[in-house]
């Protein structure tokens, strides 16, 4: 182990500098437009997802203004020193740990969970369809829905572990993805996912529950990543911009 004190640079750190660095090399000024995501991730020879959490990073750093359904554009030159803003965890990096741990907890929810622990989970689902129909914000609900459950598997680690990994999804980084992705238009979505889960579980079916878990996740990964036409519907673009009502 290295006794450099300093922490590894996060992949979206470093390829936030190789933009910074493409941008000096190419001498771009405030105003104008970077290459696409696709186009900057054959240069770079990274994946879309990657580049597009370097580009969230380089915004909240003052670099680029995203634009939705335009581009990213210069804001402003880049420092010539360089650029290592931690804006939080990756959000794919952070939804793909998600994916290995909330599957399997969902599994022993449906083998543990008590008839007062289901209820718990249920109450949260009707407040999530409650604030959806308001307009409200349902994001607190939606963490309360996963902490539920994995308290329902009866193993406080694991309740501590998915009550840490949400508080990454609070992060600049996440927040601003899930902003321009328009994660929030996905609410439906979330609620008949949180459907499937519950009646897995309920059903006493971990394998209906690891299905169901691992399957909801996918879907919010392909919405941040820009392919909501993955997921089971709406029909709305991820990147016209549309009123915030979060998921």
């Amino acid at each position: 182990m290295s006794s450099n004190s300093h922490p590894t640079p996060r992949l979206y750190q470093r390829v936030a500098e190789q933009i910074s660095a493409y941008i000096r090399e190419h001498r771009l000024e405030p105003g104008q437009r970077l290459p696409s995501e696709k186009d900057l991730a054959r240069k770079l020879n990274v994946s879309r997802p990657t580049i597009r959490e370097a580009m969230i990073a380089l915004e909240i750093a003052g670099q680029l203004e995203i634009r939705v359904g335009s581009g990213a554009y210069i804001r402003q030159a880049p420092h010539q020193v360089p650029l290592l803003l931690d804006a939080g965890p990756g959000p794919f990096e952070l939804l793909r740990a998600r994916l290995l741990i909330e599957g399997e907890i969902a599994a022993d929810a449906a083998l543990n969970a008590s008839a007062e622990q289901l209820k718990q989970i249920e109450a949260t689902i009707q407040e999530m369809k409650a604030l959806d129909a308001a307009g409200q914000n349902a994001q607190i609900t939606d963490r309360h829905f996963h902490v539920a459950i994995a308290e329902a598997a009866r193993n406080n680690v694991l309740a501590s572990i998915v009550d840490s990994l949400w508080a990454g999804i609070f992060s600049p980084i996440f927040h601003s993805l899930s902003h321009l992705a328009g994660l929030q238009h996905h609410q439906k979505m979330t609620l008949r996912d949180h459907q499937a889960i519950f009646t897995a579980i309920k059903a006493r079916d971990p394998q209906a529950a690891r299905a169901a878990m691992r399957n909801h996740l996918r879907h919010v990964e392909d919405i941040l990543a820009g392919q909501p036409e993955k997921t089971a519907r709406p029909k709305k673009s991820a990147r016209k911009p549309i009123p915030s009502k979060p998921a």
